[in-house]
């Protein structure tokens, strides 16, 4: 395999790219990183467009001279070989571990996604802005089975290298949509789902909802203006999670994974 030690090279120039949102949306791909995450892809037999590797990097990661072996090997994948400061030339990552695979943007259907999960939980992000944020919700919707998100029009870009990795791997299990319209959320009511909005302007209590017999879809919102009140108007009803008076509101990304683990305590104790 012939080591790629030039910037004008195609895939190192495609690579470098997706770190925009634009050129990601444009070619509908991405990039993960990662040794863990690239053997889980590899696992998974997801597909994937291409791999890329240092060998000079991974060979100084945990786990990396076990991986090394394996994309050696690798029949079924496209596999390059980038020089060290290409990768990190193509990378954001300040310390990488020298691995990362090339992936298509996954497309769903609403309404068979919808149909598809049955009961599971369904999580609404209305212009969640924070790529942290956006990592622990991934990650919390991982730990308490929630397999689609929907993000409303304005909600960041969770394809992009810093929301990715704080999500520790987990967008490869949630199923992610983006909508323009929330009219479009309309179909949930025509499914038998709930749309429970968390707000401050209501006297309803989170831990009182009927999570055994309903089927509810939690909408969570903006950091600084939280839910729209175009999508107040779609709820069924607004709640918000007890506390003390210490405070006045939770983390978006605190209070998301209270609201999934109460309903995912609730159905798993019943």
């Amino acid at each position: 395999m012939e080591k790629i030690i030039s910037k004008t090279n195609n895939n190192v120039k495609f690579v470098n790219g997706l770190n925009e949102k634009k050129f990601r949306q444009k070619n509908n791909a991405f990039y993960l990183e990662g040794i863990k995450v690239v053997n889980e892809l590899l696992d998974k037999a997801i597909d994937i467009m291409f791999i890329a590797y240092s060998k000079s990097i991974l060979l100084t990661s945990n786990g990396g001279e076990e991986l090394i072996k394996r994309l050696e090997k690798e029949k079924n994948v496209k596999v390059l070989e980038f020089d060290e400061k290409i990768f990190k030339y193509v990378t954001d990552t300040v310390n990488p571990q020298g691995v990362l695979a090339v992936l298509s943007i996954p497309k769903y259907n609403l309404e068979k996604e919808i149909e598809k999960i049955g009961n599971s939980n369904i999580l609404i992000l209305d212009k969640v802005q924070d790529q942290g944020n956006l990592g622990t919700i991934i990650r919390s919707a991982n730990a308490f089975d929630c397999d689609l998100i929907i993000c409303i029009h304005g909600t960041a870009d969770i394809y992009s290298p810093k929301t990715l990795r704080s999500t520790m791997g987990g967008i490869l299990n949630t199923k992610i949509i983006y909508i323009d319209d929330v009219n479009e959320l309309l179909i949930l009511k025509s499914k038998g789902y709930k749309i429970v909005t968390t707000s401050l302007n209501t006297n309803n209590s989170s831990d009182t909802l009927n999570y055994i017999d309903n089927k509810y879809a939690f909408v969570v919102g903006n950091e600084a203006n939280g839910v729209s009140k175009e999508l107040e108007s779609l709820s069924d009803t607004l709640v918000k999670i007890p506390m003390s008076n210490k405070i006045e509101s939770l983390n978006v990304g605190v209070a998301t994974s209270i609201i999934l683990y109460e309903q995912y305590k609730a159905k798993n104790n019943k």
